[in-house]
């Protein structure tokens, strides 16, 4: 039986294979151009809007790709809101915990598992196209994208007791996205 590898350990092994393949950095680190403010008129840089188009080419992203940014806004919402919670002399393991509920939820499930108390991918009542694939294939890359994005925060974050808590809230998407995806046994 294999031993278990956390989501910190399988963050670095991350970084290490982006040295090969850069674009794969976009998995860990949820804080490049597509966030930041004011670069939606950049040339390449990609709208604010959960990336419905391109500024070169204002086609809409493919499904998977719109799923993929709208994995990582919602990352970074809960992030800095957790921040501005634990800044603010509140417990940040409460938001965490929530999320980390909403995005485990115990199979089997019908839906994408997402936040309750942040905006989905799709329009309400509305099923998302990737949806039509089946959550049994997607809740475990959006569970492994979800934990990457995480890990980013708790390798980045100078705080060791805020850094836990988004490592804790890591490895659990980590364990799930496994478990889902029935590679949990090594």
């Amino acid at each position: 039986m294999a031993s278990p590898i956390s989501a910190s350990q399988t963050a670095r092994i991350v970084r290490l294979a982006a040295r090969v393949r850069p674009e794969m950095w976009d998995a860990i680190n949820p804080h490049g151009p597509v966030f930041a403010a004011g670069v939606a008129g950049v040339a390449g840089v990609r709208s604010l809007d959960g990336g419905s188009a391109v500024a070169l080419n204002p086609q809409p992203l493919p499904p998977r790709e719109q799923l993929r940014i709208a994995v990582l806004q919602t990352v970074k919402g809960v992030a800095e809101t957790a921040i501005g919670a634990h800044q603010g002399g509140r417990d940040a393991r409460e938001i965490l915990q929530a999320v980390g509920d909403d995005m485990c939820p115990t199979p089997p499930h019908v839906k994408i598992p997402w936040p309750k108390n942040w905006p989905g991918p799709w329009p309400p009542g509305e099923p998302f196209p990737i949806d039509l694939v089946g959550p049994q294939y997607v809740t475990p890359a959006v569970q492994a994208v979800a934990g990457l994005a995480f890990q980013g925060y708790a390798d980045n974050i100078a705080d060791g007791k805020l850094s836990a808590v988004f490592g804790e809230l890591a490895d659990r998407l980590f364990g799930a996205a496994l478990h889902e995806s029935g590679s949990d046994s090594g």
